[in-house]
């Protein structure tokens, strides 16, 4: 057999096994649509996800732009309603009348996390807004929000949305550890299994 033969014959399940590996979808925002709605999502927005639903599929995905988990902040003009917005707020147009959700997701120290998943169906022209608070005091927290216009006109506020449905227990979700054995605070696992990890 020849050399060649026997390259391809080693590299070819390398090839058959990249279906196996992890796949990330990715939020895009629609290009065309005429009159979208708008959203916005405040912190943590290196583990948020948009999915839209029609027809029974599922379109969307994460909203950062690559497979490391980086806060990705996108600011396309929404109101901040006397907000003081500079990092780690991602804005995006969605389509509008269809089921929409939001996933929100917070990491902290030593595998602890929080995950709370919320769904709506958007009004074209409308502009929303989804915050989650810091699960370090143990619990965190969805602020679901519309972004309204002042009636005299000349700024805007956000007042709660009562559209919004909440899978679990509301708008507030216990942490929990990934790995059950950091509830123990003397366990300390060797750095190189966690590598990059707030593990002590």
């Amino acid at each position: 057999m020849s050399i060649r033969r026997t390259l391809c014959f080693l590299t070819l399940p390398l090839f058959a096994g990249c279906q196996y590996l992890p796949h990330t979808n990715y939020f895009t925002a629609p290009e065309n649509e005429p009159n979208p709605a708008w959203v916005r999502i405040v912190d943590y927005t290196q583990h948020a996800e948009v999915y839209q639903y029609e027809n029974g599929k599922r379109s969307g995905g994460a909203v950062r732009t690559g497979l490391l988990p980086f806060t990705h902040t996108q600011d396309v003009g929404m109101p901040k309603a006397g907000q003081d917005l500079t990092w780690d707020y991602y804005e995006t147009r969605i389509r509008p009348g269809i089921e929409t959700q939001v996933d929100l997701f917070w990491e902290g120290s030593r595998t602890r996390s929080c995950h709370i998943s919320t769904k709506f169906t958007p009004q074209a022209g409308l502009y929303y807004q989804f915050r989650l608070t810091s699960g370090s005091s143990g619990s965190c927290r969805v602020y679901a929000s519309l972004i309204e216009r002042d009636t005299e006109g000349n700024g805007w506020h956000l007042t709660p949305n009562p559209q919004v449905t909440y899978n679990g227990d509301g708008p507030t979700a216990q942490t929990y550890y990934q790995n059950s054995r950091f509830e123990d605070p003397d366990y300390h696992p060797p750095e190189a299994l966690y590598p990059g990890m707030d593990i002590y």
